[in-house]
């Protein structure tokens, strides 16, 4: 823990390399987010990851749709409730990638009407926070284009006007939608609820050409750039470090030794001497 700023990674499928390494090398962080389908809950090596490390849990909720009707009652928030009191989780976090439309069998086409959906995406998190005895943090979705050019910043700040939830600000999402929907770099707004962002997501990206032009894809086993450490330490000057802050490392794909030299980056952003 950082002042009030704790480190956290991100884990999915077969990412037990973590619990391999418990606290020894370096290796030491606060929590643990698991990206979980509800029905599925959460396996033993995820709990022995958490154990090995001595740290807390986060959800990020795999199999929902934040823009769709209805999201915050029936057996699915049942379920995640019950993981949620099950396991001592501290928060929910997911993104408002309208993964799915209607029935969990069907697909959401892409790209959504991000400014009809905020609402949506805030009484669905409202409801399952309230449900699950948790804060619901809302994530800012990654998207390759839109057929419009939505604010971003007004869309979170809709998206999270509620109690119990909160904003889980994802930096490579800020760099992809600024860069795919708008064509430039990122310029944080000084005007806006800043003391909702809970947490941040780190991850890296990569560049693919298509149709002519450059496009940014969320991409795990990347390195996380330069620019978005720059991105962090703007963040946390803007809300500072009153109200606590989990910094999220996506990076299930990498080995341990790639969270320590991230952690080595955000000690450095921040100003802060690395251990």
């Amino acid at each position: 823990m950082i002042g009030g700023v704790g480190i956290g990674v991100a884990v999915e499928a077969a990412c037990d390399q973590y619990a391999r390494v418990g606290t020894a090398g370096g290796w030491v962080t606060d929590f643990v987010e698991y990206g979980v389908h509800t029905a599925v809950g959460i396996p033993d090596w995820v709990v022995e990851t958490r154990s090995a490390l001595g740290c807390g849990l986060t959800l990020h909720p795999l199999d929902m749709n934040m823009a769709g009707p209805e999201q915050g009652t029936g057996e699915w928030v049942e379920s995640l409730a019950a993981l949620v009191r099950a396991h001592e989780v501290s928060a929910l976090v997911s993104d408002a990638g309208f993964w799915y439309h209607g029935s969990r069998r069907g697909t959401w086409f892409r790209p959504p009407d991000m400014n009809r959906a905020a609402a949506r995406c805030r009484e669905s998190a409202a409801a399952i926070a309230a449900a699950c005895g948790v804060p619901f943090r809302v994530e800012n979705p990654p998207l390759e284009w839109l057929p419009d050019a939505p604010s971003l910043w007004s869309f979170l700040d809709e998206a999270s006007d509620h109690e119990g939830v909160q904003i889980c600000l994802d930096l490579s999402h800020v760099l992809q939608f600024e860069r795919n929907v708008h064509g430039r770099a990122p310029v944080l707004p000084r005007s806006f609820p800043w003391e909702r962002v809970a947490e941040i997501h780190l991850a890296g990206y990569v560049r693919a050409e298509y149709a002519g032009r450059t496009v940014y894809l969320d991409q795990h086993l990347a390195d996380i750039p330069a620019e978005e450490y720059r991105l962090l330490a703007q963040v946390v000057d803007l809300r500072g470090t009153d109200l606590p802050l989990g910094i999220c490392l996506e990076m299930e794909p990498r080995e341990p030794g790639a969270f320590v030299a991230a952690v080595d980056n955000i000690h450095a952003a921040l100003g802060v001497a690395a251990a």
